[in-house]
């Protein structure tokens, strides 16, 4: 690994960062301000896509663009130091903020940045200590280039939109409050002010600034602007040519004479206001007393890390190794750092345009199903509110949970997003046994697409998209009427094959060119498995009966007008018939019976079992998963070469689809044709060879690069977690283990954390935001500790070897309905082979197993006086 780790907190140091290339997220506990600073102090702070304080940075601005840097210049006599430039750095980081040391000459100097966890402004601190004996005279000077406007100005309208820009200057620094919003879809009036606020020392104001661009650099530019290099006077009060310039936050601070070991200190304050206050400048002030000296913005530092320690220990892992602990506390905080970034808010996320993918929000909320099921069950009700009648689904949840169709307003569905919510409410009902959530009455999403986008319906003019029937009443259905609507639709919605229609994707959003003929193998094991998992839930309702939608009777086929599963044009003329119906619902509900529903779904779940079995299976020892657009088999060996996708692999088995027989070729093909032997992870497929346009732009990427065969964590986590599934521990433990490797090899060049994906040369890219991480933690728990729920009780199953301990003991400790529980897994063997429990013990009672499990019952958890309950496993 690049980096040491220096505590049991998970701060961690690395010398001389600047050669990784990698960047670091800082931000409050609510996302309010999103922040992304790399070692050279690059990198962008704003609110959202409209709200950027600085430059928006892409990962190649990171290293090329001075515009995009928190900066500060110390001028002594001999020579100007930009402390963005490296110079015998040193990098400390922690939760959550970023400090470089350096010492240049005789000066040591210190720059922290972070943002307080209770306050949305990002602070930077820059300390400057003379350590020779010669007194040191210099003259500092700050450097923050203020943008204010929308990301999408960056290009578009640049020059325009910063004659908008009207500054304000104060004692402390800078504001900057465009007039308007400048977009040509309509402008509008700007409510947002970006502000910049600065002192030394004990709350010592700048001596003037540098409120713009053109006069930071004069007819220079900014290797050498005249501010610094001519000593150019700074301007104490504003002038009329500041306005409609490109805005700057760089403060002249006195000319200071350093003797021996003294120390200067200067503090910056970043931020922006949105509240549409009368007076923003007072309420920022406001703001900017409570952190206008050291002490109180140690007070703060301090204070920011202690949260950010209590969020993450509120389950507590041990291994009994330094590193894997350190290391498994930044990827827990990685699926809240996308709850707060979204997929878009840094530097190598430069695609997007804010907020999380349908696919993100469920999946990132498999965590929270486990930490916080109370915070889990108001997501999954709200977030299935973005369920159209036709199955499909809004795509996009932004930030204050607004659902919309799609952020670049492209009608799109993918063939893999109805079994998220699913797999999510799974997981959720397991935990705390609540049934009734399935029959809570929510919304449904309704804009203007109709038929699985389709179509557009040419009449709607609704602004709160929420679906009425024909009557104009407000419609509602349990949230189990949203799962059926989910996987009926996508059972019937097949192809030529008989299996899902791809439509614009599925989780691998790179097969993306085959909406005519393409389909989804490998999600249709999914549907098959959630169809038949349901009726598991559905057997254990307290109720005979359920009501659903008129419409959706006709999808329910073995209970009325059954039809022919191995036709899949029978499919399709139902599926038309239910879509066509459901342009205007009626309002009307029916009431099925419980033993009706299950037959029906099990009939459906048992034949696409069967289906994809037989017909998908191919001699040389792999599923197929895909069908392109002229229809073709897209794996196998073809034209003399293997072609092999892992998703197809995966699904087939965490479906419980596959054979075991299956399964263990499927890991010989794995290990053959996929993994990569020098870094040992396994690639997202083959290489197909060429350009492939009759599946996906995928395949135009450089082979090993993002969705074209690189290491792509989600999809090996999720491999591991099936393998674990169906029982196959030591292939599990193999993949899962090579997760941790790459990600703490030097080739990685990655702070501690699970990236999206590794390239051929095993470099981490896409850092933070990826579901991978909520997948691990997942896995972490339900398979390798085997903690496991079952309608509220735990099933202790661990799935440990011998080579899983570092010492004798692994620990998890979290609570449980307001009892603290401690597992600690002992080791009584060295053994490699996967360990057994051979006794178990709840506060020094011994458990009894039932049936080789071990099952601490819900009730007597909740009812035990004990609020801390220890409980001991012994493994052999």
């Amino acid at each position: 690994m690049i980096y040491d780790f220096i505590d049991k907190k998970g701060t961690f140091s690395i010398k001389d960062p600047k050669k990784y290339g990698f960047y670091f997220p800082l931000t409050d506990k609510d996302g309010k301000l999103l922040s992304s600073i790399s070692p050279n102090l690059s990198g962008d702070i704003k609110a959202d896509n409209s709200r950027f304080l600085t430059p928006p940075a892409s990962i190649e601005d990171l290293r090329t663009n001075l515009l995009c840097r928190r900066d500060f210049f110390i001028r002594t006599k001999e020579q100007t130091i930009r402390l963005s430039k490296a110079r015998n750095d040193k990098l400390e980081a922690g939760f959550l903020y970023h400090k470089i040391t350096k010492k240049i000459n005789s000066l040591d100097i210190k720059i922290l940045n972070f943002i307080p966890y209770n306050l949305p402004v990002e602070i930077m601190q820059v300390e400057i200590t003379n350590k020779s004996a010669r007194p040191v005279k210099f003259i500092p000077t700050s450097f923050i280039p203020l943008y204010g406007r929308s990301a999408e100005n960056i290009r578009d309208h640049r020059h325009v939109s910063s004659l908008l820009n009207r500054l304000y200057l104060n004692k402390y620094g800078i504001f900057l409050k465009p007039t308007m919003i400048f977009d040509e879809k309509g402008h509008k009036e700007n409510r947002t002010s970006y502000f910049c606020l600065g002192f030394e020392g004990s709350s010592i104001p700048p001596i003037g600034q540098f409120p713009t661009l053109d006069y930071f650099c004069g007819s220079h530019d900014l290797i050498s602007p005249e501010a610094i290099e001519k000593d150019k006077p700074p301007s104490k009060v504003k002038r009329s040519e500041f306005d409609g310039k490109e805005a700057l936050a760089s403060f002249r601070f006195k000319t200071k004479t350093l003797k021996k070991n003294q120390t200067a200190s200067y503090f910056l304050i970043m931020g922006l206001d949105s509240s549409g206050a009368k007076d923003p400048i007072k309420k920022v002030m406001r703001n900017f007393s409570k952190i206008n000296s050291p002490w109180k913005i140690e007070k703060y530092f301090t204070a920011t890390k202690k949260y950010w320690l209590r969020y993450l220990n509120q389950t507590d892992f041990d291994f009994s190794d330094k590193n894997f602990n350190n290391w498994l506390m930044w990827v827990k905080l990685q699926p809240t750092l996308r709850k707060l970034f979204g997929c878009s808010f840094l530097p190598h996320f430069d695609y997007g345009k804010g907020g999380r993918g349908w696919r993100d929000l469920w999946q990132d909320a498999l965590t929270l199903t486990f930490t916080e099921p109370d915070k889990a069950k108001r997501l999954i009700l709200d977030s299935f509110a973005g369920v159209r009648i036709d199955g499909s689904n809004a795509t996009i949840i932004t930030k204050d949970n607004k659902l919309i169709s799609d952020r670049n307003q492209i009608s799109r569905v993918w063939a893999d997003h109805g079994i998220w919510p699913y797999l999510t409410l799974k997981s959720y009902i397991n935990k705390t046994s609540d049934l009734n959530i399935l029959t809570r009455d929510i919304t449904y999403f309704k804009d203007h697409l109709l038929k699985r986008a389709k179509q557009i319906d040419t009449d709607f003019n609704q602004t709160d998209y929420l679906l009425r029937t024909k009557a104009g009443q407000i419609y509602k259905g349990s949230v189990l009427e949203h799962i059926l609507i989910q996987h009926l639709s996508s059972f019937f919605n097949v192809g030529k094959h008989n299996t899902l229609r791809l439509e614009n994707a599925d989780w691998n959003d790179g097969l993306d060119m085959a909406a005519k003929e393409g389909e989804s193998v490998a999600f249709s094991f999914m549907y098959a498995h959630n169809l038949g998992n349901l009726c598991f839930f559905l057997k254990n309702l307290k109720t005979d009966t359920v009501f659903l939608a008129e419409e959706l009777l006709l999808l329910l086929d073995k209970i009325h007008n059954p039809i022919n599963y191995n036709n899949f044009k029978d499919k399709q003329k139902r599926l038309d018939y239910f879509l066509e119906k459901t342009k205007r619902i009626s309002g009307k509900k029916r009431k099925v019976k419980i033993e009706n529903l299950i037959f029906d779904l099990e009939q459906k779940s048992s034949h696409l079992s069967d289906w994809l079995r037989k017909k998908e299976w191919l001699k040389i020892g792999f599923f197929n998963g895909y069908y392109d657009n002229k229809s073709k088999k897209a794996e196998g060996k073809l034209n003399n070469k293997i072609k092999m996708m892992l998703a197809s692999q995966v699904f087939a088995i965490m479906s419980g689809i596959a054979t075991k027989d299956q399964i263990r070729k499927i890991w010989a093909s794995s290990k053959k044709y996929l993994q990569d032997k020098n870094l040992e992870g396994f690639r997202l497929n083959t290489d197909f060879g060429k350009l492939y346009l009759d599946l996906g732009r995928a395949f135009g990427f450089s082979y090993g690069d993002k969705e074209n065969g690189a290491v792509f964590s989600h999809m090996v986590v999720m491999f591991s977690y099936s393998l674990f599934q169906q029982g196959f521990i030591k292939e599990a433990h193999q993949v899962i283990g090579s997760i941790y490797k790459m990600a703490t090899s030097n080739k990685a060049k990655i702070p501690p954390l699970i990236p999206e994906y590794f390239n051929s040369q095993g470099k981490g890219l896409y850092l933070y935001l990826t579901g991978s991480a909520s997948w691990y933690m997942y896995n972490l728990i339900e398979q390798i500790l085997g903690i496991r729920f079952i309608l509220g009780d735990i099933v202790l199953e661990p799935k440990l070897t011998g080579t899983c301990f570092s010492k004798k003991n692994i620990t998890i400790d979290w609570s449980l309905k307001n009892k603290r529980l401690k597992i600690s897994y002992i080791r009584k063997t060295k053994s490699d082979k996967a360990l057994k429990i051979s006794s178990l013990f709840i506060n020094g009672v011994r458990l009894k197993s039932s049936h080789d499990k071990y099952i601490i019952e819900r009730k007597k958890l909740i009812h035990t006086n004990n609020k801390e309950l220890n409980i001991k496993v012994y493994l052999s």
